[in-house]
């Protein structure tokens, strides 16, 4: 796996992801966590 590639990309997508629903938790609509994601795609 040395060679994955986009290795730096995919963990910090996947860290928001879970920060995202860390934060939130489980239960609301897919929509509410798109937006919370897309807020910290932009703030990061």
């Amino acid at each position: 796996m040395e060679n994955f590639p986009f290795k730096i990309e995919t963990y910090k997508i996947v860290g928001l992801c879970m920060e995202v629903h860390n934060n939130l938790g489980h239960g609301f609509l897919e929509i509410v966590y798109k937006d919370a994601l897309e807020f910290e795609f932009k703030r990061n």
